[in-house]
Protein backbone atom coordinates (compact mmCIF):
# COMPACT_ATOMS: atom_id res chain seq x y z
CA UNK A 1 0.00 0.00 0.00
CA UNK A 2 1.25 3.47 -0.88
CA UNK A 3 0.96 5.90 2.01
CA UNK A 4 1.06 9.66 2.34
CA UNK A 5 0.53 12.08 5.18
CA UNK A 6 -2.21 14.68 4.85
CA UNK A 7 -3.94 17.41 6.83
CA UNK A 8 -7.68 17.40 7.49
CA UNK A 9 -9.23 20.60 6.13
CA UNK A 10 -12.89 19.65 6.60
CA UNK A 11 -14.89 16.88 8.31
CA UNK A 12 -18.65 16.37 8.21
CA UNK A 13 -20.78 13.29 8.74
CA UNK A 14 -18.05 10.71 8.11
CA UNK A 15 -16.64 12.50 5.06
CA UNK A 16 -13.20 14.05 5.46
CA UNK A 17 -11.57 16.46 3.04
CA UNK A 18 -7.79 16.18 3.31
CA UNK A 19 -4.93 18.06 1.68
CA UNK A 20 -1.56 16.56 0.85
CA UNK A 21 1.47 18.20 -0.73
CA UNK A 22 3.23 16.95 -3.86
CA UNK A 23 6.84 16.15 -3.22
CA UNK A 24 9.70 15.96 -5.66
CA UNK A 25 12.89 13.96 -5.44
CA UNK A 26 14.88 17.16 -5.98
CA UNK A 27 14.58 18.18 -2.34
CA UNK A 28 16.75 15.31 -1.11
CA UNK A 29 19.16 15.11 -4.05
CA UNK A 30 22.79 16.08 -3.44
CA UNK A 31 23.22 17.37 -7.00
CA UNK A 32 20.21 19.69 -7.04
CA UNK A 33 22.36 22.86 -7.18
CA UNK A 34 23.92 21.79 -10.49
CA UNK A 35 20.88 20.09 -12.00
CA UNK A 36 18.78 21.47 -14.83
CA UNK A 37 15.69 19.55 -13.75
CA UNK A 38 15.76 21.14 -10.31
CA UNK A 39 16.07 24.59 -11.88
CA UNK A 40 13.13 23.91 -14.18
CA UNK A 41 10.97 22.60 -11.33
CA UNK A 42 11.62 25.82 -9.38
CA UNK A 43 10.11 27.82 -12.24
CA UNK A 44 6.70 26.28 -11.59
CA UNK A 45 6.70 27.62 -8.04
CA UNK A 46 5.43 25.83 -4.98
CA UNK A 47 4.63 22.11 -5.19
CA UNK A 48 1.01 21.29 -5.91
CA UNK A 49 -1.59 20.59 -3.29
CA UNK A 50 -4.03 17.75 -3.74
CA UNK A 51 -7.44 17.75 -2.07
CA UNK A 52 -8.97 14.31 -1.55
CA UNK A 53 -12.32 13.18 -0.16
CA UNK A 54 -12.17 10.20 2.21
CA UNK A 55 -15.00 8.31 3.89
CA UNK A 56 -14.22 7.37 7.48
CA UNK A 57 -15.96 6.35 10.67
CA UNK A 58 -13.13 7.83 12.75
CA UNK A 59 -14.08 11.28 14.03
CA UNK A 60 -11.53 13.85 12.86
CA UNK A 61 -10.79 17.48 13.62
CA UNK A 62 -9.70 20.19 11.25
CA UNK A 63 -5.92 20.52 11.26
CA UNK A 64 -5.20 16.92 12.31
CA UNK A 65 -2.42 15.05 10.56
CA UNK A 66 -3.56 11.75 9.10
CA UNK A 67 -2.02 8.99 7.02
CA UNK A 68 -3.89 7.95 3.90
CA UNK A 69 -3.22 4.98 1.65
CA UNK A 70 -3.90 3.70 -1.85
CA UNK A 71 -3.47 0.17 -3.20
CA UNK A 72 -0.44 -0.31 -5.47
CA UNK A 73 -2.51 -2.20 -8.02
CA UNK A 74 -4.76 0.83 -8.46
CA UNK A 75 -1.82 3.11 -9.13
CA UNK A 76 -0.15 0.66 -11.51
CA UNK A 77 -3.35 0.12 -13.47
CA UNK A 78 -3.90 3.89 -13.67
CA UNK A 79 -0.36 4.37 -14.98
CA UNK A 80 -0.95 1.61 -17.51
CA UNK A 81 -4.09 3.35 -18.73
CA UNK A 82 -2.49 6.78 -18.90
CA UNK A 83 0.78 5.80 -20.60
CA UNK A 84 0.70 2.38 -22.25
CA UNK A 85 -2.71 2.49 -23.94
CA UNK A 86 -2.06 5.80 -25.81
CA UNK A 87 1.48 4.70 -26.68
CA UNK A 88 0.27 1.39 -28.10
CA UNK A 89 -2.46 3.22 -30.01
CA UNK A 90 0.17 5.56 -31.45
CA UNK A 91 2.37 2.67 -32.57
CA UNK A 92 -0.46 0.57 -33.99
CA UNK A 93 -1.96 3.65 -35.67
CA UNK A 94 1.39 4.36 -37.31
CA UNK A 95 1.64 0.84 -38.74
CA UNK A 96 -1.98 0.85 -39.91
CA UNK A 97 -1.65 4.29 -41.49
CA UNK A 98 1.53 3.25 -43.33
CA UNK A 99 -0.23 0.18 -44.71
CA UNK A 100 -3.48 1.89 -45.74
CA UNK A 101 -2.62 5.46 -46.81
CA UNK A 102 -0.03 6.56 -49.35
CA UNK A 103 -0.38 10.26 -48.52
CA UNK A 104 1.70 11.24 -45.49
CA UNK A 105 -0.63 14.07 -44.50
CA UNK A 106 -3.59 11.71 -44.32
CA UNK A 107 -1.45 9.21 -42.39
CA UNK A 108 -0.44 11.87 -39.88
CA UNK A 109 -4.06 12.96 -39.44
CA UNK A 110 -5.14 9.33 -38.91
CA UNK A 111 -2.41 8.80 -36.30
CA UNK A 112 -3.27 12.04 -34.50
CA UNK A 113 -7.01 11.30 -34.46
CA UNK A 114 -6.61 7.69 -33.30
CA UNK A 115 -4.24 8.73 -30.49
CA UNK A 116 -6.58 11.54 -29.42
CA UNK A 117 -9.47 9.08 -29.35
CA UNK A 118 -7.44 6.74 -27.15
CA UNK A 119 -6.86 9.58 -24.67
CA UNK A 120 -10.60 10.30 -24.65
CA UNK A 121 -11.38 6.60 -24.11
CA UNK A 122 -8.89 6.43 -21.22
CA UNK A 123 -10.42 9.54 -19.68
CA UNK A 124 -13.93 8.09 -19.97
CA UNK A 125 -12.82 4.78 -18.45
CA UNK A 126 -10.91 6.55 -15.65
CA UNK A 127 -14.11 8.36 -14.63
CA UNK A 128 -15.82 4.98 -14.30
CA UNK A 129 -12.90 3.67 -12.23
CA UNK A 130 -13.09 6.64 -9.84
CA UNK A 131 -16.40 5.27 -8.59
CA UNK A 132 -14.83 1.94 -7.54
CA UNK A 133 -13.66 1.64 -3.95
CA UNK A 134 -10.30 0.09 -4.96
CA UNK A 135 -9.34 3.39 -6.58
CA UNK A 136 -10.24 5.58 -3.59
CA UNK A 137 -7.73 6.49 -0.90
CA UNK A 138 -8.47 5.24 2.62
CA UNK A 139 -7.68 6.59 6.06
CA UNK A 140 -5.01 4.43 7.67
CA UNK A 141 -4.40 6.23 10.95
CA UNK A 142 -4.48 9.55 12.76
CA UNK A 143 -0.95 10.87 13.30
CA UNK A 144 -1.70 13.58 15.90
Amino acid sequence: MLTESAVVIDYRDGIAKVKCQSKTACGSCAAKNACGSAALSELTGEPGEHILIISTITPLKIGQQVEIGLQEQSLLFSAFLAYVIPLMTLLIGTFVAAAIFSNELISAAFIFISTALSFLAVRFYAKKLNKKSAFEPILLRVLN
